[in-house]
């Protein structure tokens, strides 16, 4: 096969930081799946280049948003498959790829289904019933529909595409987090080796920045009663003023900042906390807990996706006092400590074995590229959204490039 059919274009909004964010690490998980099987990887950015950024080896460019410039560029390349990692992205970029690249497969890369999320974080701040039909999912919804495949890393949310928003089942694969390698919990610290509570998330993630407000304010304040001497440490990337007004050494709670090695990190804490709220999609938070052998202790919310209700070894909880007292439970109590880690051990080796995903993703991807035109022949809704009338995103990007221009002039 050529070079220009085994190219794959990342489209990213934010530089890949695995150490920062779980969509880092979910974006880099099936860009080395493919780069393992032949194809060769590029990433192209609008985004600033940072120095938390991972360092991949595969081919980094630099691009802009609204500028005729990407479309020689992308032409020129021409990728058998094209990613975006957000559906911001394929607003951006999509139609420019469609026209420049008609043959590439193109798949959109949600991370977590970011409508589902925002309807969430509304119902929280307002207290009204949850509304899923809002702009935003409009948004999302089109950018779905417009691409070849969507890739989803939670089961509920491709339920709740179809089954909400009439979605086929052909236009959607469920992709979790890839585990390579399960821990070896005999090598890990022990529960006498280990102190402390831990919490760690970016903190330019909304649900992130709520879980440590709700802590703070609502948990820790009974928590810290509950077990004198004991100190809670959040870790997180992009820590800034209203997060570190919660820092509070003389009951300690201490906002310490990002970690350079997550597992590592977590496995000198005795519990890991992920008091979230609201949010979509898998936690990156849990999964590390679990991969350095941390009892991790979740909301509903949290535990969604990641392990069924009955399968972490207490009872979920999301509220203060009964989420409290559960964490001081657990970190007192020898046995029952035990059994939580366990527990994540199973749900890693049931839910998230690279060897189960990988190879039905691949087959996917064979199948829609065996016959393409046939695949996009049922789309009817791509269809539409592409005629003159639906392609808002292309007609606004094309009178900012035109506007830059004119100011250039």
């Amino acid at each position: 096969m050529s070079r220009s059919h085994k190219t794959t274009l990342l489209l990213a909004k934010h530089w890949p930081e695995p150490a920062s964010t779980a969509a880092g690490r979910r974006t880099l998980d099936i860009l080395d799946l493919l780069a393992e099987t032949g194809y060769q990887i590029e990433i192209a950015s609008p985004a600033q280049p940072t120095p938390f950024q991972a360092k991949t080896g595969y081919g980094e460019h630099q691009i802009e948003v609204n500028d005729a410039s990407f479309d020689a560029w992308v032409r020129e390349l021409n990728p058998a498959l094209v990613i975006y990692d957000r559906f911001v992205m394929e607003e951006q970029f999509g139609w420019r790829v469609r026209e420049q690249c008609p043959r590439a497969i193109t798949i959109l890369d949600t991370s977590d289904f970011h409508s589902l999320r925002e309807a969430r974080h509304q119902a929280l701040k307002t207290g009204e019933a949850l509304n899923l039909f809002h702009p935003i999912a409009e948004r999302e919804i089109a950018a779905m529909v417009r691409c070849d495949l969507t890739v989803m890393i939670s089961r509920v949310e491709v339920d709740l595409l179809k089954e909400h928003f009439c979605l086929p089942d052909w236009q959607l694969h469920y992709l979790p987090f890839l585990v390579r390698g399960l821990p070896d919990t005999g090598t890990l610290p022990g529960f006498e080796e280990r102190e402390h509570l831990v919490m760690i998330g970016g903190f330019k993630h909304a649900p992130n920045r709520d879980a440590t407000a709700w802590f703070a304010q609502e948990i820790w304040p009974q928590l810290h009663l509950l077990l004198p001497g004991v100190e809670c440490h959040v870790f997180g990337a992009y820590s800034d003023h209203a997060m570190q007004r919660y820092h509070n050494p003389a009951t300690g709670l201490r906002i310490r900042g990002r970690t350079e090695d997550a597992l590592a990190t977590l496995a000198r804490y005795r519990v890991n906390l992920a008091p979230l709220r609201f949010g979509a999609g898998q936690k990156g938070k849990i999964l590390e807990g679990w991969l350095s052998g941390t009892p991790t202790v979740t909301t509903p919310i949290g535990a969604e996706s990641m392990a069924d209700a009955q399968d972490w070894g207490y009872s979920l909880t999301d509220d203060p006092q009964e989420f409290a007292q559960l964490v001081a439970k657990i970190y007192r109590e020898k046995n029952l400590w035990l059994s939580v880690r366990d527990a994540g051990a199973r749900a890693l080796a049931n839910n998230f074995s690279y060897r189960d995903h990988t190879s039905a993703f691949l087959a996917r991807l064979e199948e829609i590229a065996s016959d393409l035109d046939g695949h996009r022949n049922r789309q009817i809704w791509r269809r539409i959204l592409n005629r003159t009338e639906h392609r808002a995103e292309e007609f606004m990007s094309r009178w900012i490039e035109a506007k830059n221009r004119l100011a250039d002039s």
